[in-house]
């Protein structure tokens, strides 16, 4: 087995066969064994309960892009609650500090490749580090696979359990997938069911009927007629308006349990 070195003080580390985790001796500091290296271990805490997830995938549902009754039909199947493997990557370039997040788990869902780990909010993943009733799913991707395509000089380069819900649902008979980002409340969906824009085009060619023939009536009847390219041009971005926009519920207070 190589010397693993303590990635805060440099001391060597004592890593017992089989583990993923050793305490320094020196310096307290728990890390994370990787097949080549150690690294900064830390998990990042749920800012949003289950309830608040399900508030935001709500408003979601109802936003102008998804289908029309996709607020009303659409059903929760299945919400985890998981705290997902994260490598995060300290490193400068150009004289300013990067930072990459790369997933430390092969995955198809939704937003793994581009979170955003937030600054400070950081704890250190120990026999102290609470997961609660959050699932900890376990790496399978080296960090070596990543150290070729970074760029700039490394800082340091960490391990980090990300929190997230997972969430399945049902509309019309098909399953989708969304991620609810458990810090910041963001959404991610590769798929979801969309609008229509049939209604939104037909009452745009409608507001563009009228004011062409507005045009025309005002250039061989009576000037008056132009009034029709003001009424068509206004009417039409109001009802176009209503077509792809809906008032949006209420916006539920988040509660922080970090």
């Amino acid at each position: 087995m190589p010397d693993f070195k303590c990635p805060k003080c440099g001391a060597i580390l004592q890593v017992k066969p089989g583990t993923q985790m050793a305490t320094c001796s020196f310096c307290g500091t728990v890390t994370y064994i990787d097949r080549s290296s150690a690294l900064f271990f830390y998990l990042l805490p749920f800012s949003i309960d289950e309830n608040a997830a399900k508030g935001i995938f709500k408003r979601w549902t109802a936003g102008p892009a998804q289908a029309k009754d996709l607020e009303t039909t659409a059903k929760i199947t299945k919400i985890t609650k998981e705290f997902f493997p994260v490598f995060r990557f300290r490193r400068t370039v150009a004289g300013r500090e990067n930072v990459y997040a790369k997933p430390a788990k092969g995955t198809l869902l939704p937003g793994m490749q581009n979170l955003g780990i937030p600054p400070g909010n950081l704890v250190a993943y120990d026999e102290k580090a609470s997961v609660g009733d959050a699932e900890v799913i376990q790496p399978d991707i080296v960090i070596d696979s990543y150290l070729p395509e970074l760029t700039g000089n490394a800082i340091d380069q960490s391990l980090v359990y990300f929190p997230i819900y997972e969430i399945a649902y049902e509309y019309n008979d098909k399953t989708y997938n969304t991620v609810i980002d458990g810090s910041s409340g963001e959404v991610h969906a590769t798929s979801s069911p969309t609008r229509s824009s049939l209604a939104y085009i037909a009452v745009m060619g409608l507001a563009f009927g009228l004011g062409l023939l507005g045009g025309l009536l005002g250039v061989f009847v009576n000037w008056l007629f132009f009034i029709l390219i003001i009424v068509g041009f206004f009417a039409g971005k109001l009802l176009a308006g209503k077509v792809v926009s809906r008032e949006k519920p209420a916006v539920p207070e988040v509660k922080n349990n970090g």
